[in-house]
């Protein structure tokens, strides 16, 4: 068996604000936690939301997977959600978060357990898993492509006003986070409330032609709360067209939870990986998949043409924590 693995933070120089964890156990269970960055500044245990959710994961999972009988996925799904539910308990903003989403302690998990002569795989969250080199497994959300657009959208406007690449990362991510209906003066003087209608028009056509299966009124609504203001009535909604999972301490529908099993004779290498990976590696391991890191951050830093995404790389920071897990002769 061979275990590679690598994990950084968006800032290179805070790996304490790392919001990945990761879990190995080895011959038995391996694991990718991504904590959902928080939007309110409330600290759990002196951590954000983000990095408290993470830990707390990745800390019950060693527990409960450590040994003795392989729990169910649905176990572990109903258990995690129970934990971080006594947190909110223990912290007292469970009623809170219930109002203000961006305080909850949320997190994605990709999870693979060996269960004798099974492979069981896991997914809630957008967190993924490759198979063999070759099938990749993820649940993207239309919604992160919604934000995204609107932040290219943002970001071609501001980059029409000024050559900073700084100020067109701060306003294009403001954009996405708060939305195009948010007051025009945050903006100022680089756009007025012109260009944001504008901007907001464009996303919305741009939305529109991508995603043809999304009712418009969804759409245009996110697009003019952003992230901040409307991406919480999604989390866990399973009425909701724009709907995706997240650990969060509130039930998950089952539809939004990904299961797989696949014997275990037919599986060579395992690989884990968080959403700061825009593609995936050319092959095996940490060196070729931050090879292909290093290969999108110099066509599309910004992430606004081949890799689109809610927020861009500059100043030394990157897009997204990055997180990666690979197991071979397993």
């Amino acid at each position: 068996m061979r275990i590679e693995a690598f994990s950084e933070a968006k800032n290179p120089a805070a790996p304490e604000a790392n919001e990945d964890a990761l879990l190995i156990l080895p011959g038995r269970a391996y694991a990718v936690i991504d904590g959902v960055s928080d939007r309110t500044g409330i600290r759990y245990d002196g951590m954000l939301a983000g990095r408290y959710a993470a830990r707390l994961v990745q800390h019950w999972l060693g527990q409960a997977l450590a040994g003795g009988a392989m729990p169910s996925p649905e176990t572990i799904v109903a258990d995690l959600t129970a934990a971080i539910d006594a947190a909110y308990a223990k912290f007292g903003t469970r009623d809170s978060v219930r109002q203000d989403w961006g305080g909850k302690i949320a997190s994605t998990l990709s999870l693979v357990l060996l269960d004798g002569d099974a492979v069981r795989i896991l997914l809630v969250g957008d967190s993924g898993v490759r198979i063999n080199g070759t099938t990749v497994m993820q649940q993207d959300k239309d919604l992160d492509l919604i934000t995204a657009l609107l932040r290219r959208e943002a970001w071609r406007a501001i980059a029409a006003r000024t050559a900073d690449t700084g100020e067109r990362e701060r306003l294009s991510r403001l954009m996405a986070f708060h939305g195009a209906g948010q007051d025009a003066a945050a903006f100022a003087p680089v756009l007025d409330a012109a260009d944001l209608a504008r901007i907001g028009t464009a996303a919305l056509a741009a939305c529109t032609t991508a995603l043809p299966h999304q009712p418009h009124d969804a759409i245009a609504t996110l697009i003019e709360r952003g992230i901040v203001g409307g991406q919480g009535i999604h989390q866990n909604n399973d009425a909701s067209p724009l709907g995706y999972s997240c650990l969060d301490g509130f039930p998950i529908p089952p539809r939004f939870i990904r299961q797989e099993t696949l014997p275990r004779s037919s599986v060579t290498t395992i690989e884990l990986f968080t959403d700061g990976y825009f593609a995936p590696g050319e092959g095996f391991g940490v060196d070729a998949w931050e090879a292909t890191f290093r290969a999108a951050e110099r066509e599309d830093p910004a992430k606004v043409e081949r890799y689109l995404s809610p927020r861009g790389s500059a100043g030394g920071l990157w897009a997204d924590d990055r997180s990666y897990l690979g197991i071979t002769n397993v």
